[in-house]
């Protein structure tokens, strides 16, 4: 909030004692930092639930957040990796996705990005265009000045439009969508360029089914942990 500074919110502990915890099972390094007395006002420990996330996700949608993380409780710290221990959930789909180029409308303003995702042979399949808010335009003209290249890097075809200029492919992209049409992403919009990501995460991910429950309803409902477990009252 306006006025109170930076929080660090802490949400597991790696290293205690000078000992290394990454083998440790996420419970046990949850129970250590639960445990270790941080919290204040510029340092924040955040609750964990368990129960059934899916209530817990809607609670989440109604502050207007992104989403959730879901953690295997027997999972252990892979650094530098991403593995099935951790899954996200987002309240509004999100994609890695290959930039493969760009659209600069000069008269309007107006950019969006050339998506792409790889294929099990390496292969990056265009998969639709990504509308960049105005506030990132500049800043994303200057992050791939260097990645111009031609021909396309996709091996499907791609209209071609003006003010197109086709990218190198080695960034990643954040892209929000709302869902799938034809194969390519409906109504994508770039939210960021993933520093730590890497082109083999650019895949077409299959929906997982998971179990079902009743929504929790009134006082049960569970709480916005995250909100709650800050150092001052959330209004």
């Amino acid at each position: 909030k306006r006025g109170r500074g930076p929080i660090f919110v802490a949400f597991d502990l790696l290293y205690t004692d000078s000992r290394p915890l990454i083998s440790r099972p996420l419970a046990e390094r949850r129970a250590r930092l639960l445990g270790a007395g941080l919290g204040s006002r510029i340092l924040a420990v955040p609750e964990h639930l368990d129960d059934d996330g899916e209530p817990f996700l809607e609670v989440v949608a109604e502050y207007g957040l992104e989403g959730i993380v879901a953690k295997r409780r027997e999972g252990r710290y892979v650094p530098g990796a991403r593995t099935a221990d951790w899954l996200k959930s987002h309240v509004t789909p999100r994609a890695d996705v290959v930039v493969g180029g760009l659209v600069v409308d000069e008269h309007r303003g107006a950019r969006t990005v050339l998506c792409g995702l790889r294929s099990e042979d390496g292969a990056i399949t265009f998969a639709g265009d990504a509308y960049v808010p105005p506030y990132l335009g500049e800043w994303l003209d200057v992050a791939t000045r260097d990645f111009a290249v031609h021909p396309s890097p996709f091996v499907t075809p791609v209209a071609l439009r003006e003010g197109l200029r086709f990218l190198r492919p080695r960034l990643v992209a954040i892209v929000e969508y709302a869902g799938l049409e034809n194969g390519e992403l409906r109504d994508a919009r770039f939210r960021g360029l993933r520093l730590d990501g890497h082109l083999d995460d650019c895949r077409r991910e299959d929906p997982v089914d998971v179990p079902s429950y009743p929504p929790h309803a009134g006082s049960d409902r569970p709480r916005l942990i995250v909100l709650n477990s800050l150092p001052f009252p959330v209004s």
